[in-house]
């Protein structure tokens, strides 16, 4: 900058000598001052078609501070276009890995309009690229549960992951899962996989259990009716009394298996719903306290009941009575000898949303923190010892799961060693038929 002041200022004083020589000292100076903008202005054209096309124009031999510039700018490019083969490698790597991916992977705008997918999204979803660069998502996916999970993850708060599984209008035997994210800013990415096969397995599965636990229905009622004939017969030595004690303890056992096999396949059943309608939790709580007070004796353990008794819920009565009571028997059974069960039914706040909250606390042995994912798998046990000795059949959390399921709820477990659980069944302000806040504490 310096070497240009001072070129600039020696070319002013040479026209204001010239100038004096000749007697129009201000024209030279107005003379030279035009030509040396004149100058800078054609050099920083130079410039500027050099910066447009650095290949086709060269870099012209220039001096001062356009140098520094020209300098400046021909790193700068350099740095970019390093740059760029470096993002142009990792987006080549990116669509190698995403084709390589099964699913169908493809990225759709806030207008709805697909800006990319890979090759899996024409196997999946009949959808080519490019050939359907800027066709509307909507337009290719008629499935109107999809459209409205665009639209919630066009939301201005959406979830981090959204879901929904729809059967296919093309092929009947197809099943689709389709996951829908935010990807950036501006886009959404859509993530479909074929998932016809796991649902058959799981519809096999469920089937075969099913089956089975039907089958094994009649031959146990006439096993343990004979073991109870025996039993009671008056002429049995007594050397075979313990055996058979076991044999109908393990019947019972059986039985109970069967029993909620065959309820939980009914639950799984999508065809097997059940209508809703206003159940009053408390005469249904009171049902299962009455149900429940031998074993309570039994164990002598104190049960507390705090229930909002206006608080009316829209459901499928045997199915809640099925669930609550699963809870408040396995409080009961997983609790020594004088605990404390304390039962709640009341309208809380959960996530800032108002819900019926039922839940079932105690202060049992409690459960540690690895085992409380899996609880509600089937025949999944923490202690297999103590759950046999408490006669349970590893299906009740199970079955309290897929209830929730059906009355569109969420079971949420709270679990300490040592310190005792809290199951709470949270239901939506869409499942409330009254909310009156009026509450009765009972002590039993």
């Amino acid at each position: 900058m310096r070497y240009d002041i001072w070129k600039f200022v020696g070319l002013i004083l040479v026209a204001a000598v010239f100038g004096y020589t000749t007697e129009h000292v201000l024209l030279s100076m107005l003379v030279a001052s035009i030509a040396i903008i004149g100058w800078q202005v054609y050099r920083l054209n130079l410039l500027y078609l050099w910066a447009e096309n650095p290949k086709t124009n060269p870099m012209p031999e220039v001096s001062g501070q356009l140098h520094s510039l020209y300098r400046s700018i021909n790193r700068t490019n350099a740095k970019n276009s390093k740059r760029k083969r470096q993002l142009s490698a990792y987006l080549t790597q990116f669509r190698k890995a995403v084709s390589a991916l099964p699913d169908a992977i493809v990225l759709v705008d806030d207008h709805g309009k697909i800006e990319w997918a890979n090759k899996n999204a024409n196997t999946v979803l009949g959808i080519r690229w490019p050939e359907d660069s800027n066709v509307r998502f909507g337009d290719l996916i008629r499935y109107p549960e999809v459209n409205r999970l665009l639209e919630k993850a066009n939301s201005k708060k959406p979830p981090p992951e959204l879901g929904v599984i729809v059967n296919s209008t093309s092929n009947n035997e197809q099943t689709i899962s389709f996951k829908c994210i935010r990807y950036t800013k501006t886009l959404r990415m859509v993530i479909a996989r074929d998932v016809s096969r796991l649902v058959k397995v799981n519809q096999m599965q469920s089937d075969f259990v099913a089956n089975v636990s039907h089958e094994l229905k009649t031959p146990l009622t006439v096993l343990k009716g004979y073991v109870e004939i025996l039993r009671d017969n008056p002429d049995l030595p007594l050397k075979f009394a313990k055996p058979l004690e076991q044999m109908n303890l393990q019947s019972i056992r059986m039985e109970l298996i069967v029993g909620d096999l065959l309820y939980l396949a009914r639950l799984e059943d999508s065809d097997n719903i059940s209508p809703h309608e206003p159940v009053n939790i408390t005469n249904l709580l009171n049902t299962i306290v009455d149900a429940v007070g031998p074993l309570i004796e039994e164990k002598r353990h104190k049960l507390e009941l705090e229930i909002d008794y206006s608080l009316i819920l829209s459901g499928a009565s045997t199915e809640l009575h099925s669930a609550f009571s699963n809870l408040i028997t396995n409080a009961i059974n997983y609790t020594p000898d004088n605990g404390v069960i304390k039962v709640r039914w009341r309208s809380e706040q959960h996530n800032g949303k108002a819900c019926a909250v039922f839940s079932v606390t105690d202060n049992g042995y409690g459960i540690a923190s690895q085992h409380l994912e899996r609880l509600t798998q089937r025949f999944y046990r923490v202690d297999t010892d103590r759950s046999r000795e408490g006669g349970g059949t590893g299906l009740g959390l199970a079955i309290v799961k897929h209830v929730l399921q059906r009355h569109a709820a969420e079971l949420e477990i709270k679990s300490q060693e040592e310190e005792g659980s809290v199951f709470k069944c949270l239901f939506p302000q869409g499942q409330i038929v009254s909310t009156k806040q009026q509450t009765s504490a009972l002590i039993s």
